[in-house]
């Protein structure tokens, strides 16, 4: 018997598969990452028993402390330029080919977490409203690039977002650093930075890049060398770690696919210290230094970069930009290096936000703020100039014991703000200032988020930093571990090195990759390259 291609469905049946719909959808919605973004610009629900939390950042500060706030107390709400997270300590894996940009990732908007999000950047906050002035960012080019400035370059149009504000309950304000380049000539505009996924995207393309115009029939033998040389600028775990991995991906991987380029490629690694990893201990250093000497990276130390541009050593002006042909790097000790690409791994500075947005308070937030000690702040104190507190050096904001925003007049005065908050990098502790790593960053937002949760964030004792010890990739299967001693064992070696080392940080990079998705697949890649080698595609 032929069925019809169409059948009509009873009207009952219909209605219980209506019902069961809607409430599958409506359980869904519940797990799911909200969506009403109207409803974020509208002041708080005052029959809502949730404080809304706004999270500036989405980096290790801001990702991390929205998923241990607790959804029955909290609203959380994140606001960023980019509409993920990312595990920075495997960034320099993924420039190496070693794994997909995808495996270090966690998006923001997770169908498991109740967490709002509004891809922006906050402008400025007002105290006193308790309100932030974001810009979209939506459909903006280079959100997951560290900004470079080119000469001449327009504004365009479609890139300037629309204008909103977030009212807030409680403000937390972990929008991170960017990279210092201490002004020297050149560098903000030719060379290439290591902060997020695009700019690692660029630095694996640019080497690639560098092969393929090395083998060109017109290219010259002394412009080959200068293609094949890559510089990294900055000695500290991100820029001894790079190092390490394109070392590893160039040896094992690309000279096999360019033979005849064999013995020509070379990393240089500069840096203006006398060692590298200075956070080290002296012995770790040292043994770190010998190592990627015999890996054939060549340790520059105690060299200062003067300036950096496009065209080879001796080449007449103008230098223009020309991906086809070298740069020129200048050192105060041996003046112009041909390099085929430069990466711009150094200290960090704070953020246009922090340094312009941060400033001065037009209106006092009377509500919000009080003495140092506890106490009221007067009307005629009130009255008087203030600002934001921030360090005197480097310009970040000063927090107290407890994350605290501060605000001081001409006079020295302080009050505490006690629903604004700020951690991570962008933020330094009055007292026992723990270092600017991810490691410390992590153990802050979770500390925040614990004294949010129980509400007794004015009262608690203040934040202590652990030091669980310091990671470092050297190439070549070895690694370095400083092990802290700070009321630990007597017995505990001062630190790991070579293969052991090298367990530990796969070891610990791999349990601490946030999603069990994110853990299987970096496992298996890691698996997979030891079978089949490197990914070594040019996209």
């Amino acid at each position: 018997m032929k069925l019809p291609s169409t059948m009509p469905i009873p009207a009952k049946r219909l209605s219980l598969i209506t019902t069961k719909s809607t409430l599958l959808a409506t359980r869904a919605r519940c797990l799911a990452t909200q969506v009403h973004h109207h409803s974020a610009a509208l002041p708080s629900d005052p029959s809502s028993e949730k404080e809304r939390v706004v999270i500036l950042g989405s980096g290790w500060g801001g990702y991390n402390l929205s998923r241990a706030l607790s959804p029955q107390k909290h609203s959380p709400i994140i606001i960023s330029p980019r509409s993920y997270f990312v595990f920075t300590p495997l960034l320099t894996d993924a420039a190496g080919g070693s794994l997909d940009f995808s495996h270090i990732v966690e998006p923001v908007r997770d169908p498991r977490s109740s967490v709002d999000f509004i891809q922006a950047a906050a402008r400025s906050v007002d105290f006193a409203n308790k309100t932030i002035t974001c810009e979209a960012t939506v459909v903006k080019s280079g959100v997951t690039e560290t900004p470079r400035h080119e000469p001449h370059q327009r504004t365009r149009a479609w890139e300037t977002g629309q204008m909103f504000t977030v009212p807030y309950s409680k403000l937390v304000v972990s929008v991170g650093t960017v990279t210092k380049t201490f002004g020297t000539a050149g560098v903000r505009e030719n060379a290439l930075f290591f902060k997020d996924i695009g700019d690692a995207r660029k630095v694996q393309r640019r080497m690639r890049e560098c092969f393929e115009l090395a083998v060109l029939p017109t290219t010259s033998p002394e412009l080959r060398r200068h293609l094949l040389h890559f510089a990294i600028v900055g000695a500290g775990p991100t820029g001894t770690e790079l190092a390490a991995a394109l070392r590893d991906f160039i040896t094992k991987d690309l000279v096999a696919l360019y033979p005849g380029l064999r013995g020509i490629p070379r990393i240089s690694l500069y840096d203006v210290a006398p060692k590298v990893l200075s956070m080290f201990d002296e012995k770790l250093s040292r043994y770190a230094m010998e190592t990627m000497r015999k890996e054939g990276i060549d340790i520059k130390t105690s060299h200062h970069v003067k300036g950096l541009r496009w065209g080879e050593p001796g080449a007449e002006p103008p230098y223009e930009m020309d991906p086809k042909t070298c740069l020129t790097l200048t050192t105060e000790e041996e003046g112009d290096m041909g390099v085929g690409m430069c990466v711009w791994a150094t200290g960090n500075e704070m953020n246009q936000f922090v340094k312009e947005a941060l400033t001065d308070v037009d209106v006092f937030p009377g509500e919000s703020a009080v003495m140092k000690d506890g106490g009221s702040v007067s009307q005629e104190l009130g009255k008087s100039g203030w600002h934001v507190k921030k360090a005197p050096q480097g310009g970040a904001l000063l927090v107290d014991g407890q994350m605290h925003v501060q605000l001081e007049n001409k006079d020295g005065e302080t009050v505490v703000l006690r629903d604004v908050f700020a951690l991570g990098d962008n933020a330094m502790l009055e007292t026992g200032a723990p270092p600017a790593t991810a490691q410390a960053t992590s153990q802050e937002a979770k500390w925040l988020a614990a004294r949010l949760n129980k509400d007794d964030s004015e009262t608690a004792p203040g934040f202590s930093f652990r030091n669980m010890g310091t990671l470092a990739y050297i190439g070549d299967a070895k690694a370095l571990m400083q092990i802290p001693h700070e009321g630990g064992s007597k017995y505990l070696p001062e630190g790991l090195t070579g293969r052991m080392a090298w367990f530990v940080w796969n070891s610990a990079y791999l349990t601490m990759s946030i999603s069990w998705r994110n853990k299987l697949r970096v496992g298996f890649r890691w698996l997979m390259n030891n079978l089949f080698g490197r990914d070594v595609s040019r996209y």
